[in-house]
């Protein structure tokens, strides 16, 4: 008689349960898009200071290069040295940029990961309770 409550419970601290692991989940989850950002985000600050040491580089070189064949560096030179420049700071802006955008997507699926965890658990009660009421109205 009372078999179909006991069943109910039962059921529903599996469910219960169930839900916990599955919010725990999330956020674990979310943890590691957290991590994802950080990361993109060093690797973005990585390559944005490698780009910048290669303009250098290529700057001084430039210079170098037109001062040993004995060119003036206005004009035409002038004008490469500062063409470069520009392009480089254009490519040194567009990693950082890049870096930042799928970092703050990282942020958001931590973001999302996070409210899927609260919908869960503000779930779970129903889940525990269904059960016991659909026993209990079987006895």
């Amino acid at each position: 008689m009372c078999t179909p409550l006991i069943g109910g419970v039962i059921t529903g601290i599996g469910s219960l349960v169930s839900a916990r692991n599955q919010a725990a989940a999330a956020r674990s989850q979310a943890q590691f898009h957290e991590r994802q950002a950080a990361m993109e985000r060093q690797r973005g600050a990585f390559e944005g200071a490698r780009a910048t040491d290669k303009a250098r580089r290529l700057h001084g070189q430039q210079i170098a290069n037109y001062g040993a064949s004995g060119v003036q560096l206005t004009g035409s030179p002038g004008n490469i040295i500062e063409d470069s420049a520009a392009e480089a700071t254009l490519d040194i802006g567009a990693i950082r940029y890049g870096a930042e955008t799928r970092a703050s997507n990282e942020l958001f699926r931590a973001q999302q990961s996070r409210a899927n965890a609260r919908s869960i658990m503000a779930a779970a009660p129903f889940g525990f309770i269904a059960p016991m009421i659909e026993g209990a109205a079987k006895v």
